[in-house]
């Protein structure tokens, strides 16, 4: 067996997790990923030299970027089902991803796939008899892709997913990642380098900016890298940069 050695270039890739209520603009980081970033109440160019990406899109389109869709900027698959989730999974392991050099995976989003994973279960295990196979089947399925995609040596990754509120035993809330199952959703944060929040943050004089939130007493945002700052502008080709190139 032939051991594989660290080199640099191993670890010029990141893989997070970004978190956020719906309409907050996970999806427009591909816009990001592309060189842009929203200034002025406009897309403008970051001055980061942009990197290509293919997005995986499992929600109902990519109305946020459909100019660049048009302009064929944005390359990827819809993703209808599981089984063409894991078709494209395969495809990323072939041949076709590494000749078109692509330097970022974009799920849209992990909250979807997770929910269509569910559903497609269901069917298999109707009996309520049998849920602790279904659950059983699922978190290894949710698991092993996260975990696949991950560990791709080629390029960076990057899951959007919602967030959820829960209540504890005393009724106070707290966020999760909106995913089905209790074991899976506990552990999801643990299997990224960077699980990042993005969420509107309120100034002093009343207004608000966007950001992403690194770090939180909670857990739900952290950043293993140690690279960042709590908040951080939000961008994901920045975010690499930073980590990157310190």
């Amino acid at each position: 067996m032939a051991l594989t050695r660290i080199t640099p270039q191993s670890t010029d890739r990141i893989c997070t997790l970004l978190l956020g209520p719906a309409g907050i603009g996970k999806t427009s980081q591909i816009r990001c990923l592309l060189g842009q970033e929203f200034r002025g109440g406009q897309w403008v160019d970051s001055g980061l030299p942009p990197e290509k990406p293919l997005v995986l899109s499992a929600e109902s389109g990519l109305l946020s970027c459909r100019d660049l869709v048009a302009a064929g900027k944005v390359d990827g698959f819809e993703i209808r089902n599981l089984d063409e989730f894991k078709e494209a999974l395969q495809w990323c392991q072939g041949p076709e991803f590494k000749a078109g050099g692509f330097q970022w995976i974009f799920i849209d989003s992990l909250t979807e796939i997770s929910a269509r994973c569910a559903e497609s279960l269901q069917q298999e295990f109707p009996s309520k008899a049998d849920s602790f196979k279904l659950w059983g089947k699922y978190n290894s399925i949710m698991t092993d892709i996260v975990k696949t995609f991950r560990d791709l040596p080629t390029a960076s990754v990057a899951f959007s997913c919602l967030i959820a509120t829960e209540k504890d035993e005393f009724q106070r809330r707290f966020q999760v990642p909106d995913v089905a199952g209790s074991s899976f959703k506990g552990r999801l944060t643990s299997y990224f380098d960077e699980s990042i929040v993005m969420e509107r943050i309120k100034n002093e004089d009343g207004g608000e900016y966007l950001a992403f939130r690194t770090t939180d007493a909670n857990g739900l945002a952290k950043d293993r890298s140690g690279k960042l700052n709590p908040l951080e502008k939000p961008n994901l080709l920045n975010v690499k940069q930073k980590i990157v190139n310190s």
